[in-house]
This record gives C-alpha cells, sequence and structure tokens, in this order.
C-alpha cells in the first residue's frame, strides 16, 4: 500500500512540476533578460486584454492577447512606437510600447 501510495505521489509531482519547467526552458534567465530583453507589465488605459500583433502596427493581424497587469517580456527598444515581444509558446509578436510599463523581474 506504501508503494502504491509513493509512486502516485511521484506521479502527481512530476505533473504538476512538469509546465513550470517547460515554461522555466523557454523563459530567458535573469542574465539573459537583461542581456537580450526587458520586462513589461501590460497597462492599457481601461482593464483589458492588450493585442499582440504579427508587426510593428494595427494593421497587422492580432496573433495573441496578454492579460491586464500580465507581466511580459520583449526587446528593450522600441521600433514606432511597438515592442518585439515573446509570448508563453515561443511565437514573437509585438506590442503598442505606450501601454507597457518596464519592471525589474
Amino acid at each position: 500500500m506504501r508503494r502504491i501510495i509513493a509512486v502516485t505521489s511521484l506521479a502527481a509531482l512530476a505533473l504538476v512540476a512538469a509546465p513550470a519547467a517547460a515554461r522555466a526552458a523557454t523563459a530567458p534567465t535573469a542574465s539573459t533578460a537583461s542581456a537580450e530583453g526587458c520586462y513589461y507589465q501590460v497597462m492599457p488605459p481601461y482593464p483589458a486584454n492588450l493585442r499582440i500583433r504579427s508587426g510593428p502596427g494595427t494593421g497587422y493581424d492580432a496573433v495573441g492577447a496578454a492579460g491586464y497587469m500580465e507581466t511580459i517580456w520583449g526587446s528593450c527598444q522600441s521600433q514606432g512606437g511597438w515592442v518585439r515581444v515573446g509570448s508563453d509558446d515561443g511565437s514573437p509578436g509585438w506590442a503598442y510600447r505606450p501601454y507597457l510599463r518596464r519592471v525589474n523581474h
């Protein structure tokens, strides 16, 4: 009986730890973030999601969204008021810089 509980506990722990490990593998580390990018808190003028676009402008398709007050990672430089950002799945996009507040992470 103890063996069954131990195996079940280990399996449950693996299920909980796997998503966190996957995010950690794709997210930049503290040392690479300072050298290669910045963290931003999403702050549109009202509590809403911020559209992530396929290019730097409203003429590009929305490819995702970032939630209000969510922290996202992106480039430290903007291009025409837009910042290149990454998503959880690793695909790139662009966010409107005035709706982002740079934060330390």
